[in-house]
Parts: structure tokens; sequence; C-alpha cells
């Protein structure tokens, strides 16, 4: 059987994989709790097979009038993470992030930085059927991604293509069992190879494909990695919508994952939808626009552990909601304060998010 120190240990171990969107999964890796006192692996599966605890840019997208783009995540994952799609507890992607105009890309031959801050205090660990872990934990979670966006000074008719580069940076700092582990490091690196955009009066389409690589090398000995060695290619839709005072924003991502060679796990694929409805109520300060935000995600196929179904599959569910505030200082300039609640969390942290987003023109290729 276990120690105190060995369970603690791989309980840890679980929440290292906290990613920056926030959305984990509190499923732990078996090389980390091997460590454990000198615990065997068939005893470490035994306890992970017990264990149904765990945890399930926004980038500001340029608008004529101002910039705002979508979580690091993400590993903001977003910010922070040893983020895959799902193992660790969460998404590459910073699920959540991108609820304001995530179909509005810079103009054309123009350049933005996009800078996303997440704040995610580590309070609740929940199981399959959304129960709290009986294990006390604690910590926090922090992820800062700058993200470069280029929209190149060619169209096809109407379409618009665009290119975004953006490294993530987590801060994550873990209490379990009178043990604590902190780690800061770069754990992704989003290459935003191509997003083709399509407008209409008040209508914006977005269509697009990420990469997301390792941002720093794994540590077998460290339950507090914030990266993993894996490639997530994600599929991406949004849709904007801007008549009148009124914003409606949906983003939709589909992340598929390679197998993680050092721990031999590879991640069910996952969909996710962030949600954004915002309004302007002040005729004479029409920079400033209240909403609600948040985001749905769902899994559709199992993880797995060198080929085999990990426990019951580790299914990832999230539904989050809260409000937000948009101000937009000059055209490519603006800030989003915002906060999403999670009212669903299964396989993943519940408890609050908090996010600071903003937009600044730059004048690079200019």
């Amino acid at each position: 059987m276990f120690t105190t120190k060995a369970r603690s240990t791989c309980y840890m171990e679980e929440l290292m994989a906290l990613p920056y969107s926030a959305v984990s999964k509190g499923k732990g890796f078996v090389q980390s709790c091997r460590a454990a006192q000198g615990t065997s692996r068939d005893d470490i599966m035994a306890l992970q097979r017990k264990k149904l605890g765990k945890t399930h840019d926004s980038l500001f997208k340029k608008a004529l009038p101002f910039v705002l783009i979508t979580l690091a995540a993400w590993s903001l994952h977003a910010a922070p993470r040893a983020a895959y799609a799902t193992e660790g507890g969460g998404s590459t992607y910073p699920m959540g992030v991108n609820t304001v105009l995530p179909a509005i890309m810079p103009d054309l031959g123009k350049t933005e930085l996009l800078n996303y801050l997440a704040d995610i205090p580590l309070t609740s660990l929940n199981d399959s059927h959304g129960r709290h872990s009986p294990e006390a934990f604690g910590g926090n979670l922090f992820a800062f991604a700058p993200r470069l966006l280029h929209t190149w000074n060619f169209a096809l008719g109407d379409f618009h293509f665009s290119t975004g580069l953006s490294p993530v940076f987590q801060r994550k700092y873990v209490s379990v069992g009178g043990q604590n582990s902190y780690t800061f490091n770069m754990s992704s690196f989003d290459l935003q190879a191509l997003y083709v955009t399509w407008s209409k009066g008040d209508l914006h389409l977005l269509f697009g494909q990420d990469f997301w690589f390792p941002g720093s090398s794994y540590n077998h000995s460290d339950f507090s990695n914030v990266t993993a060695t894996r490639v997530t290619f994600m599929e991406e839709g949004a849709v904007t919508w801007t008549p009148g005072n009124w914003e409606f924003s949906l983003e939709n991502t589909v992340q598929m994952s390679t197998r993680n060679r050092d721990t031999g796990y590879h991640d069910g694929t996952l969909f996710n939808m962030d949600y954004g409805i915002s309004y302007r109520p002040f005729p004479k300060l029409r920079k400033l626009q209240f909403g609600v935000n948040g985001n749905w995600a769902y899994q559709t196929s199992n993880d797995t552990l060198n080929g085999q179904r990990y426990m019951d599959g580790y299914k990832l569910r999230n539904f989050t909601i809260g409000p937000q505030i948009v101000y937009d200082f000059s055209p490519g300039t603006a800030v989003v304060l915002k906060w999403q609640h999670a009212l669903d969390a299964r396989n993943t942290i519940g408890g609050d998010r908090y996010w600071v987003e903003f937009a600044l023109p730059i004048h690079l290729f200019d």
C-alpha cells in the first residue's frame, strides 16, 4: 500500500499538469509517482485507477476601432501548464480566452501585439461526477502569453490571410499533504500557421490551423512540470456578428494531440466553444462595453495510457460563465477584464478564472 507521503506525491503530480486554460484534470504521470518513496509501478497504477479526482488568446483580435484578441494556453494553456489536450487535466488551448471579436484579425499589412494574463486559484479538484476530491490541496496558477499577429498585404476577393506566434509562460504553485512545489517556465509555443478571414457588413468569419509545441523539457523527478513532449493540432473556426451596439461571438476549436513520449499518455479529441455576448449601453461612451462570457468543453473520445483506455476514459466536461468588460482606448488598443465561474466541472479544476487581456498595434512591417 502507499504511504501517506507517496499518495500525496502522486496527487501533486496530478496537479502539475494544470494549464493556463484553467481547465485541468487530475491525471498523474506514472514517472513522477514512481519516485514516491520507491513505490512500485503496479501500486501507482492501482492508485491511479482508484482516483477519480481530477480536474477538467482572450486574445484581442483587431476590429477597425479596436483589437481584442483572445487562454494558454494556456497553457495562459493558456497561461501555464503541462498541458496537452487533456492529460494532466487541461487543454493546450486556453479555453475561455476567445470571447471578444474572435473572428476579427488586423487590417491588411498590419500587426498587433496581443497579451493575455490569467490567474487561477486551485481550490477544488473534481471527479467524473463533478464531486470534489476528499484530499485537501491548494495552490495557484498564473500565466502570461504575448501573441504577435500579422495580416499579410494580400487578398483574394474578400478573403484575408493572417499568421501568428505565441509563447506561453506559466507559474504554478501547489501544496498537498504538507509538500509544496513551485515552477516557472515556458510551457508551450503556439504557431498559428494560417488564419483565413471573410467579412460582409457586420458578419465576420474565421477559419484557421494552429500547431502547439512543447516549450521546455520534461523533468521526470519534478511533479510541477508545466510542459509535455507532445504536439497538438488544433482546428479553429469563429464567427463574430456586430449589429448596432451588440456583439455576438463564438470561437470553436477541436484539439488532437500526438502521444506523449515521456508518459505514454494519449489524449482524446477535445471540442471547446468560447462564447461572448456584449452590449454598449452608453451612446456618449461607445468605447465601453459590458457582457457575459465563458466556455463549454466536451471530450469526445477516451484518453489512453500505453494503448489502453485510462480509467473510465477521463473525459473532460466543463461549462463556465461570468461577466466581462471591454474598453477601447483607440483603434488597435483595448483592454478586457473578465471573470469565469465553473458551473459544471468534471475531471477538471472547478472554481474561478480571472483574465486581463490587452492589445497594442506595432509597426514591424510598416
